[in-house]
């Protein structure tokens, strides 16, 4: 019944916008089964097609790394959520997010909570860094309209700093503004 619904709104939506001159066809929201809500969060096959659909290019972390995405998404249409497993260990994970600053968004997009942040500075960029429990790490940061966070699971503090300070805030420093 609310598949239904949802497939009117989305008939009348593109019956208004042919009435109205548009050219553009918006796709009815996917629903979360479990609530029957639109679903806040899109699945794409690749970096490309999110990053179209957000408007930027998100941060990544280079297969140089030892990390293989496996894992692509927009959330609420403004911020990217990428996946990445260690190449040959399946235990060891890695989520970085990447979203534009603007006036309604919380400087923190990790979706970690209840974290004693602690303020490092990296490569010259102010990084908030917490445990989240044993070898799970999330940070965040700004780096100029940016925002960032990185959630490791897995992984000793050694290796989440050297991500941090090798990889992600480094090529966040060099890349964006």
């Amino acid at each position: 019944m609310i598949k239904r619904f949802v497939c009117k709104i989305a008939f009348l939506g593109a019956l208004w916008s042919g009435i109205m001159g548009t050219n553009t066809l918006a796709a009815a929201p996917s629903l979360d089964t479990s609530t029957g809500m639109p679903n806040p969060i899109v699945v794409y096959k690749t970096y490309d097609e999110a990053a179209n659909a957000a408007g930027f290019n998100p941060l990544y972390l280079p297969k140089l790394s030892g990390y293989t995405c496996n894992y692509i998404s927009l959330i609420e249409k403004k911020t990217i959520d990428l996946g990445f497993q260690k190449q040959g260990d399946v235990n060891k994970n890695l989520r970085i997010r990447t979203a534009l600053k603007d006036d309604f968004t919380d400087d923190d997009i990790s979706g970690a909570y209840s974290v004693a942040w602690e303020p490092q500075i990296i490569d010259n960029v102010k990084v908030y860094v917490g445990k989240i429990n044993r070898n799970t790490y999330a940070a965040h940061w700004k780096q100029g309209k940016y925002l960032f966070s990185a959630n490791a699971k897995g992984v000793s503090q050694l290796e989440f700093k050297l991500l941090l300070s090798d990889g992600l805030v480094d090529l966040s420093n060099h890349y964006f503004d």
